[in-house]
C-alpha cells in the first residue's frame, strides 16, 4: 500500500513542478533581448502636442521615436529614462516631467515640479515597470 502511494506522490510533485516552471516562463517580457529597456516623452510647447516611447534598446532610440509620434516640428524630448515610468503634468501654463521607477513615482515627480493646479497628462512604463 505505501508504494502505490509513493508512486502518486511522485506523480503529482512533477506535474506540480512541470506546471510551476511553464507559468514562470510565460511571465518573461516579450523583449528580453535588452537588458535594460528606455522611454521617452516629447512635446512640442507650440501646441501641445506630446510622443511618447517605451522598450527602446537605448536613450537615443526613445527620444527619437517620441520626438516622431508626436507630430509636430518643434517636438522635443523632455524627459527619457531606463527601466521605469515617465509622467507629464500639465497645467495652465506649465508642462513638467517626472522619471521614476514606478509609474507612481513619476507621476509623484511630474506633479511636484509643476508650480501650478497640475494634472497627470500622460504616463508609460516600460516592461516590467508599472506601479
Amino acid at each position: 500500500m505505501g508504494t502505490p502511494l509513493k508512486k502518486i506522490l511522485t506523480v503529482a510533485a512533477v506535474l506540480v513542478a512541470t506546471v510551476g516552471s511553464m507559468l514562470t516562463a510565460s511571465v518573461t517580457p516579450a523583449h528580453a533581448q535588452y537588458e535594460s529597456y528606455y522611454g521617452a516623452i516629447a512635446v512640442s510647447l507650440s501646441t501641445g502636442r506630446y510622443g511618447y516611447s517605451y522598450d527602446y534598446p537605448s536613450y537615443a532610440a526613445a527620444e527619437a521615436s517620441a520626438e516622431d509620434r508626436c507630430g509636430v516640428a518643434d517636438c522635443v524630448a523632455k524627459i527619457s529614462w531606463r527601466n521605469g515610468c515617465g509622467a507629464l503634468a500639465v497645467s495652465s501654463n506649465y508642462f513638467s516631467y517626472g522619471a521614476a521607477a514606478t509609474r507612481s513615482g513619476a507621476r509623484r515627480e511630474a506633479l511636484a515640479n509643476n508650480p501650478g493646479n497640475a494634472y497627470i497628462e500622460h504616463w508609460n512604463c516600460t516592461s516590467g515597470y508599472s506601479l
